[in-house]
């Protein structure tokens, strides 16, 4: 193999790993938002579920939300709260 051959073939391989490690990334990036996802709808379902009807500006908030630790005090906090106001209480 000559010099030239064998920089092709590493910056080949160096390319090829950079392309996985991105789609790696995209795909875990992807997975997460689709979990948040999820975990939105599921908190909406909840609300309309016991009957708390939350504003469209709460509906959006839970929508637009990707952080899975508030989804999830949402959620929980919707299992009791009397108002869809307590949920979204800080």
């Amino acid at each position: 193999m000559t010099t030239a051959e064998y920089e092709k073939t590493f910056i080949e391989r160096i390319h090829d790993q950079g392309v996985a490690e991105g789609e790696a990334k995209g795909k875990a990036k992807g997975k997460a938002e689709g979990k948040a996802e999820g975990k939105a709808e599921a908190v909406l379902k909840l609300l309309d579920a016991r009957g708390l009807a939350p504003t469209s500006e709460q509906r959006r908030q839970v929508a637009s939300s990707t952080d899975p630790a508030q989804l999830d005090l949402w959620f929980d906090r919707a299992i009791t709260a009397s108002t869809a106001a307590e949920v979204f209480a800080d």
